[in-house]
């Protein structure tokens, strides 16, 4: 079930002693509302309020112990924000580490098949453009395109009238037929991307390498109501591994903060909460962050 597509991990987690509802909790998010930078969002602003009040709540429960978030792709972006738009001295008080599964940190080039042509996420039978405009209106998406920051001015869609890089997302979005999300695009989505700021609290990535994810985008003289052809790079299927690995160069030389990354071939972007080796990764790493806590506080 797609619903239980974390179950792996957390049955993983309930072998070494979390407990549901008691030093296990989760978080889940409605995928159809996106974040605002200085431009408000009711929603999103409410689930990092409800989010917050979750931590706060897990840690009292258990003592006042620090907690360990876990997220999972947009899951890190959410996880990322909640804790940069709390205090530093929050964040030291409540926030013991960071674990990010397959973060989408600078979005992913997918996402511009999504909005041009739609994608019917491997499911059999369905038609990508019946289920596009659905997908031009969760916001989620918007925030999901490839950042200018970090792709540039690379051909990301090739066309036989011009190239779009991650840089002309405004006029992609026009030239598509989709001129209504270019305003939330520029006003609401940029703003959150021209920075990835370290949260100063300890992070671990673990990410999928070696599958094939899309590049570059190709739409002939049919225009974008066709599927393009594609030219693939690396990454984990979805992500590509320039975003992956983002934060890497972007957090270099932040003297506080502290990060590891660790890679596992041909482990696509949601199989890392099923495959052995990532799911045994996550609990070594919850492992080693209790024991140390444990150390610490003796």
């Amino acid at each position: 079930q797609i619903t239980s597509y974390m179950a792996p991990l957390v049955h993983a987690l309930e072998e070494i002693g979390y407990v549901d509802e008691q030093t296990l909790f989760g978080a889940p998010y409605d995928f159809r509302y996106g974040l605002g930078n200085n431009h408000s969002s009711s929603v999103g602003s409410r689930f990092l309020a409800d989010l917050k009040g979750l931590v706060e709540k897990a840690s009292s429960c258990n003592g006042g112990k620090k907690v360990i978030l876990i997220s999972h792709s947009l899951g890190g972006l959410w996880t990322l924000h909640l804790l940069n738009r709390n205090s530093l001295s929050w964040r030291r008080k409540y926030v013991q580490h960071f674990i990010a599964l397959s973060p989408p940190w600078a979005g992913t080039v997918q996402e511009l098949i999504v909005f041009a042509s739609g994608y019917s996420l491997g499911v059999p039978l369905v038609n990508p453009l019946l289920v596009r405009a659905e997908q031009r209106s969760s916001e989620s998406n918007l925030w999901l395109l490839p950042s200018p920051v970090v792709f540039g001015r690379k051909p990301v869609v090739i066309t036989p009238n011009r190239t779009y890089s991650a840089s002309d997302i405004p006029e992609f979005l026009a030239d598509i037929g989709f001129p209504e999300g270019v305003n939330p695009y520029k006003l609401r989505i940029l703003p959150l991307m021209s920075e990835l700021v370290a949260p100063l609290v300890p992070v671990t990535c673990l990410i999928g390498t070696g599958v094939d994810t899309p590049e570059t985008l190709f739409y002939g003289k049919d225009g974008f109501d066709r599927q393009p052809e594609v030219v693939y790079g690396d990454g984990d299927g979805t992500v590509n591994s320039a975003s992956l690995l983002a934060a890497v160069s972007a957090w270099e030389g932040v003297r506080e903060q502290s990060l590891k990354v660790r890679r596992f071939p041909h482990v696509s972007h949601t199989s890392i909460l099923k495959d052995e080796a990532s799911v045994s990764a996550v609990i070594r790493e919850v492992s080693s962050i209790n024991s140390l806590a444990t150390r610490l506080v003796q």
